[in-house]
């Protein structure tokens, strides 16, 4: 008959086990800091190529250095629709939706790499929202549309709502996928600290540094903002996962307390977490044809 394991043999196979367990987290926590979480234009462009839909890049002088933004689809349409996206990201975050054929019909479609993101001035925070905001209105403004619709995501549904009240005349609607716009629920973790501490900043991709300083400075921003929301003259669309741990719940209460009743159209999705425009692509899809082709 065979012995069992000593209690000694099963120490030692957990210890390496918690060894190896520990050098993979450290391993993909180093990838993940170090991530810049850009697609560069040559492949950008193979991307479109494959699916045969033409891009173009646009690179334009803005406050004394670059943005960069996608387009495609007809730039002399009156419909635009443009995607803003969180932290950390870039334009590449709704390359899908730039190349769709439904969404393409009658619009131009255009994908902003925010300041301090992708080729925009990259690993420069600018961690005010109305900055963040001022820079997709000077992109909105490079198009004659006759209305524009903006799609948000994460950080980016209080950058579009700011757009919305700051240019009214020109937001047809806005589409907000798991915003942060309650400053009381804001979550801080402590990776993030990382971008703040000289001993861990030097260690992080410049888009992660950027996403760090927007976090500790989030708080503070949306603050200032709370009193702009009642200011909405335009339909929002604001669809929000019961399991988002990056943009808590509480977010659905904030919208219904401070945009207005008639202009508000909260979709609660239980099943749901922070990754929407990523998992959820038809879902998303339909909700921008519902704002955008009335």
């Amino acid at each position: 008959m065979s012995k069992k394991p000593s209690s000694h043999r099963w120490r030692r196979f957990f210890r390496i086990a918690a060894w190896v367990l520990g050098a993979l987290f450290l391993t993909a926590l180093i990838f993940f800091i170090r991530m810049d979480f850009r697609t560069s234009d040559a492949a950008v462009n193979q991307y479109f190529d494959k699916r045969q839909v033409a891009v173009r890049i646009q690179h334009k002088p803005y406050k004394g250095h670059t943005v960069r933004y996608l387009e495609t689809g007809d730039t002399s349409a009156g419909k635009l629709i443009l995607f803003v996206h969180g932290a950390p990201g870039s334009s590449d975050n709704f390359h899908s939706y730039l190349a769709d054929s439904t969404l393409l019909q009658g619009a131009c479609l255009v994908s902003v790499d925010r300041l301090g993101y992708g080729y925009s001035n990259y690993g420069k925070a600018e961690t005010s929202i109305a900055g963040q905001a001022e820079m997709v209105q000077f992109v909105m403004d490079q198009y004659g549309a006759d209305t524009v619709y903006l799609v948000g995501h994460s950080y980016g549904g209080p950058v579009i709502a700011k757009c919305a009240v700051m240019r009214p005349d020109r937001i047809g609607g806005l589409l907000m996928l798991a915003p942060v716009n309650d400053p009381d629920s804001e979550p801080v973790f402590w990776f993030a600290h990382f971008a703040r501490w000289r001993a861990t900043r030097w260690l992080l991709s410049g888009a992660n540094r950027v996403a760090g300083d927007e976090k500790l400075t989030h708080v503070g921003e949306l603050r200032q903002m709370v009193g702009d929301w009642s200011q909405l003259q335009t339909p929002v669309v604001h669809l929000h996962g019961y399991k988002d741990w990056l943009a808590p719940k509480a977010n659905i209460d904030f919208s219904r307390r401070h945009i207005p009743v008639h202009l508000l159209k909260m979709v609660e999705l239980p099943d749901k977490n922070h990754f929407l425009p990523f998992t959820d692509y038809e879902m998303v899809r339909q909700a921008i044809l519902e704002l955008a082709v009335p």
